[in-house]
């Protein structure tokens, strides 16, 4: 008997760790016998992913944050570089992450072993250069926003489009019921107006953005005396660093909810998030917010350099248009975020959920985390065992 098929999947991320571990059980279930490898988080080891090193505690975050965790990286893609030789998978599957994934691909691609590359870098925004490594080390892309198709079409790469694999996490009737269970739990008057407040997932993120929008809650407290502010907590923003980072504003009406952020973006009449792929879970969720950022000075200084796009909110992106505020770096000051955050509540949430129902029209519906396993089993030339699903995508209406 010859050895079980074998999937290395590589994330660096949170979002890659989620991504993963769904990719994991669908393949899997196609796969019975498949055995999946590889570097992520708890999320893919607990979908029965056997994982080299869990990658999320050296997450970073633009180019000087990166840096600093430069020799983390460098010794992890010598390790998984060394465990593929050993393990010679039928497929590796790279998720995201690209300032990772695309050092390690021509290395991997070295070793005879074909290479998918699931949720594509944002070339299109940034550094387009690095496609010409897409062309020569990836055997497929697929891609989780439709317009991603066309420019790599205009570079001479077939893209799959196989949806966007957050339609396969969020659930709008289980979110609302948990939400109203929330909002019991805590016992939030109907009466009550709710702020929510995402500042990210990273240390750099939080420690940049969670004092600005606790003085923006300042600001609308000021105006408003009927609102409440719950914060959604990454993992690495637990009780104890919460505690630090409001003890100058323990006056506030502040809630922390530790992973339940679906569900605080359903009950908040409006939020302020971290530009990143919370902007896409509360458009799906429908929750109407501002998205902001702020990094280091000097990976800012580059940014304004490199990066090419009209937008930095996906949302407006996906849109073609500005349809959530977006206040970046110098704008990201707490009198404007309130001000922004107070007007959208009273008047503008309305539209917003209307224009945000469009733009997740664009996005594939459910099922991209099978499709993309089907995808990465035809790259690897294994059959699925069980009985698969269409790859064809439901219709995908324009957002504009």
């Amino acid at each position: 008997m010859g050895k079980r098929p074998r999937v290395f999947i590589v994330a660096t991320e949170s979002s890659g760790d989620n991504y993963g571990a769904m990719l994991a059980r669908q393949l899997r279930d196609l796969r019975p016998d498949v055995e999946t490898y590889g570097l992520g988080g708890g999320k893919m080891e607990s979908a029965g992913v056997t994982l080299f090193k869990n990658m999320l505690e050296h997450s970073a975050v633009g180019l000087v944050e990166v840096v600093r965790s430069l020799r983390f990286f460098l010794d992890t893609m010598d390790d998984l570089v060394q465990q593929a030789k050993e393990l010679q998978p039928d497929v590796i599957i790279l998720i995201d992450s690209p300032d990772f994934n695309l050092r390690i691909a021509p290395r991997l691609k070295a070793l005879n072993i074909p290479i998918v590359y699931y949720v594509s870098p944002q070339l299109w925004a940034w550094r387009e250069g690095r496609v010409d490594q897409i062309r020569k080390y990836v055997d497929r892309m697929l891609v989780i926003f439709p317009f991603e198709v066309d420019f790599y079409a205009k570079h001479g790469i077939e893209a799959r489009f196989v949806g966007h694999p957050l339609l396969d996490i969020i659930d709008h009737e289980q979110i609302n019921k948990r939400a109203e269970a929330l909002r019991h739990g805590f016992k939030i008057p109907d009466s009550k107006r709710v702020v929510g407040l995402f500042p990210g997932s990273r240390r750099a993120e939080v420690s940049r953005l969670m004092p600005r929008m606790l003085d923006a809650a300042r600001v609308i407290m000021e105006r408003r005396k009927d609102v409440i502010f719950l914060v959604g907590c990454s993992p690495w923003f637990n009780p104890e660093r919460y505690k630090k980072a409001i003890s100058a504003h323990e006056d506030l009406p502040l809630r922390a909810i530790h992973g339940r952020s679906y569900e605080v973006m359903a009950l908040s009449d409006f939020s302020m998030i971290c530009s990143g792929t919370a902007t896409v879970e509360a458009a799906i969720v429908g929750a109407p917010f501002l998205c902001t950022y702020r990094m280091a000075w000097a990976s800012a200084l580059l940014a304004q350099v490199l990066v090419s796009y009209e937008y930095a909110c996906m949302v407006n992106i996906l849109a073609g248009r500005q349809i959530i505020p977006e206040l970046l770096q110098h704008q990201a000051e707490p009198l404007t975020m309130g001000l922004i955050a107070l007007e959208s509540m009273e008047t503008g949430a309305p539209k917003m959920r209307t224009e945000l129902a469009e733009v997740v029209k664009t996005l594939g519906g459910k099922g991209a985390s099978r499709r993309a396993a089907e995808q990465a089993l035809s790259v690897a030339g294994l059959r699925p065992v069980s009985r698969p699903i269409s790859t064809e995508l439901p219709a995908v209406a324009a957002a504009n």
